[in-house]
């Protein structure tokens, strides 16, 4: 499947509402079991969602736009959420994202993108010059991403309650992703 703007935008509008409906008001046993040590919880997640919306997503579309690739991009500092997110509730951290990302897209709006601006690059410090396109699908691609681990690290709380099960579910077996 080839990018696509509008599409890119249909997924990355509906993840704030998924993860509302999916995680807002259950128990901590939920939201806040882990697979393991240095593992994240959904908890953790939503606080990561959160870092990347303010420091990765739109500072680097901003910087592709107006430096090309005479800038390079800040590192991403995936645990950055650890210290940069303020420990509130669970609902409030969804409320956060969703206002987050509301902006953020309201503001990638703004920049009417054509076609030609996608294929502007910019300079990623580990992987080189990088388009604008492939940014904005990996940051779908990004959701999907922790949408999949919440729902893998959700599993995992109930791995020995399964039993037998287990053999024949999916989620209980993934072993090909890191576990934050």
């Amino acid at each position: 499947m080839k990018h696509n703007l509008q599409d890119t935008v249909s997924l990355l509008s509906r993840t704030p509402a998924f993860l509302d409906t999916f995680l807002r008001d259950l128990p901590e046993t939920w939201t806040h079991g882990k697979e393991g040590e240095n593992t994240w919880s959904p908890f953790d997640i939503v606080g990561h969602l959160i870092y990347c919306e303010r420091t990765d997503w739109m500072p680097r579309v901003k910087i592709v736009l107006q430096s090309g690739e005479s800038k390079t991009f800040e590192p991403f500092d995936r645990s950055g959420h650890e210290r940069e997110v303020p420990s509130r509730s669970l609902a409030q951290r969804l409320d956060e994202f969703a206002r987050l990302r509301s902006e953020n897209l309201r503001e990638l709006h703004t920049l009417n993108l054509l076609e030609a601006d996608l294929e502007r690059r910019g300079r990623h410090p580990s992987l080189g010059m990088v388009p604008l396109s492939p940014l904005l699908a990996t940051w779908a691609g990004h959701d999907l991403t922790h949408l999949h681990q919440i729902s893998r690290v959700m599993a995992h709380q109930y791995r020995e309650a399964v039993g037998p099960w287990s053999a024949y579910l999916g989620v209980l077996q993934c072993t090909g992703h890191s576990s934050s």
